[in-house]
Parts: structure tokens; sequence; C-alpha cells
């Protein structure tokens, strides 16, 4: 099915209008083998990321080029047949150094670790530049994205996928709008980082961005850890968040854990909490963990019951009171 054909299907189905803008491409790679392991990722649900050179859009005077969120692919494998679409849902430019750990796990390649994303993509960015005058260093931009699998021919994709988002301001209407849920409900906020004394949003996503850094120094109180928003597809309605921690101090092993997590007061039974749970131990298995670590309060029935659910199915697990 060449990329026409497939974006045409994909129309109809979906009731989108045909003339809507979209790109066809392949996942580049050294091999053809590695185009299509790359799309059959994506296929399997294991990938949900890319990265592109900054640098290439700007020597190619494309910065308009760069995607943005709303923007469709149709992800082409190495014989140029369509196999899917995609929507970007989250596009940032970060230096290669301070790329995060759940963009690396995103990518799904490897063992999702960011140091096999970082020797892998090195080597890419290096080739990608190596033309031009201009090294690749720790400081060189790279265009992240991440992305929703929109359409596969002959199979459902379920109506209530959950999206799970660093934060950025692009999502920062629905970060407020959790945060004043949170605050009339009396909820605690667990697993959202310093968002309840924080009602300034830019200084929230920068503060959270500033703790996923993995070239950040880490303190003796705050270590490493990612926050991910959860959010709704059909609706881009922020259901969820989610403290990760990837490093843990003394303190934090015994009272915070590797896991903290909430559902908005308004979302609560229906099943999120179970998936959120399920994707940070994915997550934080990228980092070789043996056994994980969970908090919630000893009158939080729901939540135990939800952790030992979840993490008995995993691994080793500890549900940390």
């Amino acid at each position: 099915m060449t990329d026409k054909e497939l974006w045409a299907e994909f129309c109809s189905k979906k009731n989108i209008d045909i003339n809507t803008p979209y790109e066809a491409w392949a996942f580049g790679g050294a091999t053809e083998a590695d185009t299509d392991r790359l799309a059959e990722l994506v296929l399997k649900g294991k990938k949900f990321g890319t990265a592109s050179s900054y640098d290439e859009y700007v020597m190619e005077n494309a910065l308009d080029e760069i995607p943005k969120p709303g923007d469709y692919s149709v992800i082409l494998n190495s014989k140029n047949e369509a196999v899917c679409v995609i929507r970007d849902y989250d596009v940032y430019v970060r230096a290669f150094g301070d790329v995060p750990p759940f963009h690396a796990y995103a990518e799904g390649e490897g063992d999702r670790s960011l140091k096999y994303w970082r020797d892998v993509h090195t080597s890419f960015f290096k080739d990608c530049l190596n033309e031009t005058d201009k090294p690749f260093t720790q400081e060189s931009r790279v265009v992240c994205e991440k992305f929703s699998v929109e359409y596969i021919p002959g199979k459902d994709i379920p109506e209530d996928e959950m999206l799970f988002v660093e934060p950025t301001m692009a999502f920062a209407k629905e970060i407020a709008a959790y945060r004043q849920e949170m605050l009339d409900s009396e909820s605690s906020f667990d697993g959202c980082f310093s968002m309840k004394r924080m009602p300034d949003i830019q200084e929230y996503v920068d503060y959270c961005i500033g703790w996923a850094n993995p070239r950040r120094e880490a303190g003796e109180h705050g270590e490493w850890g990612n926050v991910l928003l959860v959010i709704r597809k059909s609706d881009m309605k922020m259901v969820g968040c989610m403290q990760i921690h990837n490093a843990l101090t003394e303190r934090m092993k015994k009272y915070t854990g590797h896991v903290g997590y909430s559902v908005r007061p308004s979302e609560r039974r229906k099943g999120y909490a179970k998936k959120m749970l399920a994707k940070a131990l994915d997550f934080l298995s990228s980092f070789g963990f043996e056994e994980v670590n969970v908090s919630c309060l000893p009158e939080n029935e729901a939540s135990k019951k939800t952790s030992w659910q979840i993490g008995n199915s995993c691994y080793s697990f500890k549900n940390t009171l």
C-alpha cells in the first residue's frame, strides 16, 4: 500500500479531511533491516518517540519544517510501503546532553536506557553532520518528538489510550486545571512533584525539566527523576500525574520510593491508576532495577491494592508505606 492509499483509507475511516497535510517517511538506519525493525517497534507500541538533528534544519534553511504537535506522518518500511499513521503530541528542542531518560525510553530501542540511546545517536548524529564543518557535541541540539499511533490497517486502536508526556508549556492549561481540581478537593498531590506550591506553571514546567536533566548535579534531597503527565488521548485531558525516581537517597528509599502517582479526582475509579503504575514500572525497567519501591499512605487502601496487583505481576516489588 502506498502512503497516499493508506492516508486516504485513514481519512475515510476517521472522518478527516483528506487534504490535511502529512509527511511520508521511513526511520533512518544503517540498513534496510534497521528501518523495518524501527517501524515494527512502532506497530508493537514500544516505540513512540524519535529524534532528529536541529542543526540539519538550520543548515538546510528549513526551520519551518521542524515537526509540531498535531502533525501527521505516514510511516514507511524499507520498501516504501506504508505501515501506519502517527501524530506528534509533544515536540521540544534540547541539547543532546540534556535529553532525559524518558525520551530514550520512548524511542524503544535496545534496553531503552539513556546510555544505549546516547551511544546509538552519537554515531547517528555524527553521520548527519559529517559532510559539514559543524562538529557534534553534547551541546548540539536535537529535536525530540513523541507521537501516538493513529491508524494501523486492520487493527483497532483503543479509544481510551493514555499518553505519557513530560511537562511542557504546551500542556499549561491542563496542568493548571489539574492543580486547581486537586486543591478544590483537598487531595494530596502525590506524584506531582512541586505542583501544589507552584501556581506559576512556567516555573513548575522548568523545575520538572531541570529535575529530569541527567547532567544536573544531584542534591541530597533531589536526586534524579521524571514527572510524567498522563493525558487521555480522546480529549487531551490530564487525568493523572506520576513522579518517577531513577535514583534515591537513603531517606527516599524508606519513605518516597521509586514511584508516586495521583489521579484527577473527577477521573478516579476508571482503571487509570493500574495503567499508570504499569507504565511507570516498565519505564523503570530501563534502568535495570531488580526491585522497585512504590509509596502510598497507610490509609490509602485503593493505592495499596493497585500497587500490589501491578507490582507482583512484574518483578520483585516493595510497597513502601
